[in-house]
């Protein structure tokens, strides 16, 4: 039983807070022991099956992710996370695979993109939240490439302002970002963009 509790609480100090009962199951823990430790320990339900300690602040986004793993953090979101844009995302905007089930994700109001598996893995990096928890999220490059594929969907204010808030940018990558656009077959778009305006 003490051993079921320490990792419990271990899973629960790597999660920053966090506890799903799909991790314990794996390593054969039974569900009464996880929800008596769960109540004994004053956790809230966030989710069917996660749960968050008492000293956890709401973080929607690490929440969001734990709850869909496959998601990456994309688009005005990912603007948003990278100090690329001064308008906090509403709805969310999530990238997942092709083929992925995202009802569930529908019925909370995300903004859904579905990518080509080869786009996928393009530019993942991590990030961290306002509350220091981390977020998979799509690097600086690949979200500057998202957003000029997408030009038309997105608020011209926003898209303009974080075209040259990412050229100012000290840290910028302009060959990753053309490698790429090229991957992404948008190579002549991204250079148009940056000539008008830069």
């Amino acid at each position: 039983m003490q051993k079921d509790y320490d990792f419990l609480i271990s899973v629960t100090k790597k999660n920053n807070g966090v506890i799903k009962y799909s991790d314990v199951e794996k390593v054969g823990i039974s569900k009464e022991i996880f929800f008596r430790f769960v109540k004994n320990n004053g956790f809230e339900r966030a989710y069917h099956g996660i749960y968050t300690s008492p000293d956890f602040f709401s973080d929607e986004m690490y929440l969001l992710q734990m709850r869909f793993p496959k998601i990456v953090f994309s688009h005005e979101t990912a603007l948003y996370l990278h100090s690329l844009s001064e308008m906090e995302p509403n709805p969310y905007s999530v990238t997942v695979p092709n083929g992925y089930n995202s009802v569930n994700l529908d019925k909370m109001g995300i903004n859904i993109i579905h990518c080509t598996n080869k786009f996928y893995d393009i530019g993942l990096s991590d990030i961290a939240s306002n509350y220091g928890n981390m977020l998979r999220v799509y690097d600086k490059e690949r979200t500057i490439c998202d957003i000029i594929r997408k030009r038309k969907t997105i608020d011209i204010s926003v898209f303009n302002y974080s075209v040259r808030e990412y050229a100012k940018s000290g840290d910028k990558r302009l060959n990753t970002l053309m490698n790429y656009a090229k991957k992404m077959n948008i190579e002549k778009s991204v250079r148009n963009t940056l000539e008008i305006l830069l």
